[in-house]
C-alpha cells in the first residue's frame, strides 16, 4: 500500500529502503483527480454543463427532451434513454461493441432460418416503437416525450451535431451528422415480426431496443443488420450494456475513454454512411451471404412471385437473373460460406 517508486533489486527483491513514498497532500490530490476521472461528470463536454448533469453510476439527467440536444449527446458518445419525464443519457465504463466486419459471428441455424424473412429500414417506424412497448412493458423507456424526439430526427433524415473541441471547450463551426433509424423484418406473410431502433454517428450504429415476436426472427433481424452495416462500410456496431447474447455474435466490452476516442475519431469523417432507408425490401438471407443489395431486392421479388405460384398451384416460375445479378444460391461459393459462419 505504497505509493510512489519501489526500486527491485537485481534478484527480484524489494529494496524498501529506496521506495519514494507520497506525502499526505499529494495522497489525497493522487486520489481526488483519480476519482474525478472514473465519475460521469468528468465526461459531460462544458457546453452541455447547463442542460446535463450528473446523476449516478454511468447516468445523467436532464429535463430536456429537445431532439437537438439528444443529437448533441449521441454525437458526445452517450446514449440516450429516459425514464418518466426524465432524460438518463448514458456513457457506460465498459461499452459492448462489435468491430466491423472482423468479428461479426453468425451462426449456421440462423442463416439457415433466414430465407423466408425481409428487412427494411425505416418503413414501419411506429410500428417498431409499439412492438418495443409491447414486448418490453414497464421496463420500456420508450417515454412519449423521447418517443417525439426520435421521431423528429427520424423524419429529417438527420440533424447536424456541433463538433467541438479541447474536451468540448471550443467550437469548431464542423458539424457530424445523427440520423435514427427503424430496422424491421417481415415474414413471408408480410407481417412483421422483429424490429429495432439504432442511430448512426460517423461509422458507428448504435442499437437502441428492439423486440420480436416470432421465433428467430430477433436473431435473424440482429444478423441481417449486421452483414448490412459491413456492406457499407461501418466500422462498430454499438450495442450499449453487455448481454450474453451479444457476446455470442461477436461482441466484445471497450473502455469509455476508447470508445470515446474511436467516436472522436470517425463522427466527421464518416458522417456520409448512411442506411438504404424507404427502399425495396431486402432478403436476409441475401444480406447475411453479403450478396450485392440488387441481388437482394432481386431475390426478393422472384421469392413472392414463387410463394404466390405456389399458392395458387400452379408450381413454381422461373424468371431470368438481370445481368450481374444471379440468384444467391448459384453465386455463393465455398469461399461466402465460410465468410457467413465467421
Amino acid at each position: 500500500k505504497r505509493f510512489g517508486l519501489l526500486v527491485i533489486r537485481e534478484n527480484g527483491t524489494e529494496d524498501s529502503t529506496h521506495s519514494v513514498n507520497m506525502t499526505k497532500e499529494a495522497k489525497k490530490k493522487w486520489f481526488n483527480k483519480k476519482k474525478k476521472e472514473e465519475t460521469i461528470e468528468s465526461f459531460i463536454p462544458p457546453y452541455l454543463g447547463n442542460m446535463v448533469l450528473p446523476y449516478h453510476g454511468d447516468f445523467c439527467f436532464s429535463r430536456i427532451f429537445h431532439y437537438k440536444l439528444l443529437c448533441q449527446l449521441c454525437s458526445e458518445g452517450f446514449l440516450p434513454i429516459a425514464t418518466d419525464g426524465v432524460l438518463l443519457p448514458k456513457l457506460h465504463a465498459q461499452r459492448c461493441v462489435i468491430t466491423l466486419p472482423t468479428d461479426l459471428h453468425i451462426s449456421k441455424s440462423t442463416r439457415k432460418k433466414s430465407k423466408k424473412y425481409s428487412v427494411t429500414v425505416n418503413k414501419a417506424f411506429d410500428q417498431v416503437i409499439i412492438g418495443c412497448q409491447r414486448q418490453h412493458g414497464d421496463r420500456c423507456w420508450l417515454y412519449p416525450p423521447l418517443v417525439r424526439a426520435f421521431k423528429e430526427i427520424n423524419q429529417r433524415g438527420h440533424v447536424n451535431a456541433e463538433v467541438f473541441e479541447d474536451k468540448g471547450r471550443r467550437s469548431t463551426g464542423r458539424v457530424c451528422p445523427v440520423r435514427l433509424y427503424s430496422i424491421e423484418v417481415w415474414d413471408s406473410d408480410k407481417k412483421l415480426v422483429a424490429g429495432e431502433l439504432g442511430y448512426t454517428v460517423g461509422s458507428i450504429y448504435t442499437s437502441l431496443t428492439g423486440f420480436s415476436s416470432q421465433d428467430s426472427a430477433g436473431s435473424v433481424q440482429l444478423c441481417a443488420l449486421g452483414r448490412l452495416l459491413c456492406s457499407l462500410g461501418f466500422s462498430m456496431w454499438d450495442m450499449g450494456m453487455e448481454m450474453a447474447y451479444k457476446f455470442s455474435l461477436g461482441a466484445k466490452l471497450m473502455p469509455r475513454q476508447q470508445f470515446l476516442s474511436h467516436v472522436w475519431s470517425v463522427r466527421e469523417p464518416k458522417g456520409f454512411l448512411v442506411l438504404p432507408a424507404n427502399q425495396e425490401a431486402l432478403n436476409a438471407k441475401c444480406l447475411i451471404d453479403q450478396v450485392p443489395l440488387c441481388d437482394a431486392v432481386q431475390s426478393k421479388v422472384e421469392m413472392e412471385e414463387t410463394n404466390r405460384n405456389k399458392a395458387k398451384g400452379k408450381g413454381q416460375t422461373k424468371h431470368p437473373s438481370p445481368t450481374g445479378c444471379l440468384p444467391p444460391e448459384k453465386k455463393r461459393s465455398k469461399n461466402t460460406q465460410s465468410t457467413a459462419d465467421v
